[in-house]
């Protein structure tokens, strides 16, 4: 029996269950259709680094790294670390440090005018640009199901102060919280009224049920391979289907393990952590989309981390001398958020493409904050971090340079996934693409 890829990737009634790359659906010449697609995630934490063991040490190409990344080591090769990038555009304008930092993130622009009221009471609005992951949709995000993806870790607020992403000036795009409804999104029928969910689960008890059919003979046709390809890739999707569409769709019923997901429980954050780099991690498989950003809490951060034994407020910590034992409490939270990355990076490594190679040497990865410092709330030397191959930059390095406009380093991202733009955001902190990097 012959299958192609679009028949192996709906079901009956129309569900969507993607599959990985098979030997058998590859074709004999590769097409431009069919060739790896490129992917871009950005990564926001707030707040600032523990600086003492944040950068590397050593020299561009020989350096080492530090307590914070070590579960990073195995990627080292595919990590690009840099050094003096300022965010410029942040240091004036509406707002106070923190919000006009996670603002000029991703958009290289300054804030509106507004009424958010920030930490030392001023105020300030949206940001007045879109965001680059937005302008990779565009450029590498087209025909995908879900155009980009925004999700969130107890990123609660709905101001300027949780928001990365930018349609454009003044158009937030607030993260999605809550798992279940980051799965809803993903893998159930979009548009389908809250009240006939239910009757969608008990038509389809299983989203795989309504291909199984299809699924054994395709398992029949292949080689052994493939089929541990197709088996990974199947209990990949069961374990996220029975950990979350179990839970109820405008219900009040007792849900069965693991219950409703309390995302705004901050002792749930390493539940919420997993579940929703997962679904990522599967959309990316499934390709239903290319772009994401996920935000861990949210600039403000006055939230503790029990998991980690960080019982205090967070934001507060970071506000400590570097010399102060109890601020290394927020490199405790950097090893942690260095853990999660090595664990995203360890399973886009596993998604095979057409041609051999893995997701994540097409997809990058970029790690930021709102400040370099906590305790001066400084936009100089930020905490950047760039991963996987999908910009075309050199990695394995640490490049360090002097003042250098982190606005150009958005240029040279989006440059890197075929943009052609000499600015981005405020022009004023733009002298071009960065050198170095391709």
């Amino acid at each position: 029996m012959k299958f192609s890829r679009r028949q192996a990737l709906r079901g009956a009634g129309g569900i969507l269950v993607g599959l990985p790359f098979l030997e058998a659906l590859a074709p004999k010449v590769a097409r431009a259709d069919t060739l790896p697609q490129k992917r871009f995630i950005g990564i926001y934490h707030p707040n600032g680094v523990f600086t003492p063991n944040w950068f590397p040490t050593g020299d561009e190409a020989n350096f080492t790294l530090g307590p914070i990344h070590q579960a990073l080591a195995p990627y080292k090769s595919k990590l690009l670390f840099t050094s003096g990038v300022d965010m410029q555009v942040a240091v004036s304008g509406p707002g106070e440090q923190h919000q006009r930092g996670i603002g000029a993130f991703l958009t290289g622009a300054k804030l509106d005018m507004g009424t958010f009221v920030g930490n030392d009471g001023s105020r300030a609005g949206y940001a007045l640009g879109p965001s680059i992951d937005q302008t990779l949709v565009d450029l590498i995000g087209q025909g995908t199901r879900i155009p980009s993806l925004q999700l969130g870790v107890h990123s609660l607020l709905s101001n300027v102060a949780g928001v990365v992403s930018y349609r454009a000036a003044n158009q937030p795009l607030l993260p999605q919280n809550d798992p279940r409804l980051t799965f809803r999104a993903l893998f159930q029928d979009s548009g389908t009224p809250p009240t006939e969910m239910e009757k969608l689960r008990v038509r389809r008890r299983s989203v795989l049920d309504a291909v199984q059919g299809q699924l054994a003979s395709l398992k029949k046709a292949v080689s052994k391979s493939d089929q541990a390809r197709l088996d990974q890739h199947l209990t990949l999707v069961r374990e996220l289907e029975n950990r979350l569409t179990a839970l109820p769709a405008g219900t009040c019923q007792q849900p069965t393990d693991p219950g409703v997901i309390d995302f705004q429980r901050e002792a749930e954050i390493p539940n919420v952590t997993r579940l929703q780099m997962d679904l990522l991690t599967l959309a990316i498989r499934c390709d239903l989309t290319r772009v994401a950003t996920v935000m861990f809490s949210d600039a403000m951060n006055h939230v503790s981390m029990p998991h980690l034994n960080i019982n205090s407020d967070i934001h507060n910590l970071t506000h400590y001398s570097d010399g102060d034992p109890t601020r290394a409490q927020v490199g405790v939270r950097d090893t942690w958020q260095a853990g999660v990355l090595a664990t995203l990076m360890q399973e886009l490594d596993s998604i095979q493409e057409a041609d051999g190679s893995k997701a994540l040497d097409h997809s990058l990865i970029f790690w930021g904050s709102d400040v370099s410092r906590g305790n001066v709330h400084a936009h100089d030397d930020m905490p950047f971090m760039l991963a996987g191959g999908g910009a075309g930059f050199r990695m394995g390095r640490f490049v360090k340079w002097t003042h250098a406009f982190h606005n150009d380093l958005l240029v040279s991202i989006v440059n890197g996934f075929g943009g052609n733009v000499s600015t981005y955001g405020e022009a004023s902190f733009c002298r071009g693409a960065l050198s170095n990097l391709v």
